[in-house]
């Protein structure tokens, strides 16, 4: 319950107050909450080191972490003002950049999967889409707080995006698949023993199967994607090319091949900005040193 009054509140003065003032105060909340978390950090600490390869400074690696915490609770000030959102406006926060990608592989006529990773602000992916007149669901958790939830998914459906609970979505991905829509999807969680092993950074790590499985059997492009947030706090996306896969007669290792394909894709931006990939943990989890 306290969840939820505390979300309402962020949300109501998120909408209220200037955006530079709202983002002043997601910043310090960003510090404050880096500063209470000691054991978090310092797993994110070692994980920022070993993405960057050990090139940068302990000092260096904790000013990361803070900027990503920080840049968290930013992405929640953009998240709760999507209801103001339109697409007079939608322009002049979010540049579009491999919008072609897309039109192509709708143009096939067998739907779309557009895999993306925890970084910047994911809510503006989808809603910039679905202001630009495109078919967008999104694939999410159902939040266990029942009020948190309904807040979540009303701000996601303010814009016209559709909301799939993962627990409960296969047939209706494929069936939207089908129809020819785009079905959005993060794919940096953790698979578990059923998830597809990847070798990333010298550690292994699963992550979830079923997007590409859903692409296989229905044929669908999977296209990558992720948001940026400029220095001006604008954000920028970025639709990459479709993820082509050879198919063979072992399924597994295709799926394989095509998820390394995937983060392939995602590295860059993952070494470029970690101060905006706020799952950077969670792939690893158990597996850092105490």
């Amino acid at each position: 319950m306290i969840a939820y009054f505390v979300y309402r509140l962020y949300s109501k003065l998120s909408l209220i107050l200037p955006l530079n003032v709202s983002y002043w105060i997601a910043v310090r909340i960003g510090d404050v909450v880096y500063l209470l978390m000691r054991k978090d950090r310092q797993e994110r600490v070692k994980i920022v080191k070993r993405i960057l390869e050990n090139k940068i400074s302990q000092k260096q690696a904790k000013k990361i972490i803070r900027c990503n915490f920080q840049n968290f609770n930013k992405s929640l000030i953009d998240f709760f003002r999507i209801p103001k959102l339109d697409r007079e406006n939608i322009d002049s926060l979010v540049e579009i950049v491999g919008q072609e990608n897309l039109d192509t592989a709708l143009k096939e006529r067998k739907g779309v999967i557009l895999a993306g990773i925890h970084m910047g602000n994911g809510g503006f992916v989808t809603t910039a889409l679905a202001l630009k007149g495109f078919p967008v669901n999104i694939v999410v958790w159902k939040e266990k707080n029942e009020k948190v939830d309904r807040l979540f998914q009303s701000i996601r459906q303010s814009k016209g995006v559709r909301v799939i609970y993962s627990h409960n979505s296969a047939r209706c991905i494929l069936k939207l698949l089908k129809q020819n829509e785009i079905v959005a999807v993060t794919v940096d969680l953790n698979g578990g023993k059923k998830g597809i092993k990847l070798n990333i950074w010298e550690r292994e790590m699963s992550i979830v199967r079923s997007p590409l499985v859903f692409a296989f059997k229905q044929k669908a492009s999977v296209l990558p994607g992720v948001i940026i947030r400029q220095l001006d706090n604008r954000h920028k996306i970025i639709i990459g090319k479709p993820i082509r896969m050879e198919l063979t007669q072992n399924r597994e290792k295709d799926l394989e091949t095509g998820a390394m394909k995937l983060f392939e894709f995602f590295k860059k931006y993952m070494v470029e900005y970690p101060e905006q990939w706020h799952w950077l943990k969670f792939l690893w989890q158990g597996v850092e040193e105490s």
